[in-house]
């Protein structure tokens, strides 16, 4: 067992001192919230949700809400088997693109996005994963490739 003697009596154990100050994550938040749900009554959980929320305000935490919301997310898909992403294409996609990415990608939800710099192509983002597909990268690694050249 770890014991931390100091020769000062006023001596605070670092450990101590980044519990008190360290700050909570959207994920923490994402976290506590999902335990607190798991362990209520469906009766009972839209009173967690309206306690959590005025916890929150009361911490003048609100500016978080989209942060947590969006780790809740991520965190009930991962329980579930499923990850989140998104994909991102130079004009809306059609169904039978969608249909493609949904097989190629079995146990992700994407959402969809779009962004005419891109020219053509898309950029799939999975967690810390990015692929780059885009007509985009591609005229930019050609130029890097020319430019290096001279």
């Amino acid at each position: 067992m770890f014991e931390c003697r100091s020769p000062t009596p006023n001596f605070k154990h670092p450990i101590s001192i980044i519990k008190k100050t360290m700050k909570k994550t959207p994920l923490t938040y994402a976290r506590e919230l999902h335990a607190a749900l798991a362990s209520a009554d469906e009766s009972h959980r839209p009173a967690v949700v309206r306690a959590f929320l005025e916890g929150l305000a009361r911490a003048r935490k609100t500016n978080l809400r989209p942060r947590i919301a969006t780790a809740f997310n991520e965190l009930a898909l991962a329980i579930e088997g499923y990850r989140s992403g998104t994909f991102t294409t130079a004009r809306e996609t059609d169904a039978a693109t969608r249909a493609k990415f949904k097989k190629a990608f079995k146990n992700v939800i994407f959402e969809e996005r779009t962004d005419p710099s891109l020219l053509g192509g898309a950029v799939v983002e999975v967690e810390d994963t990015r692929i780059d597909g885009s007509v985009r990268a591609k005229i930019d690694m050609l130029k890097k490739e020319l430019t290096m050249g001279r």
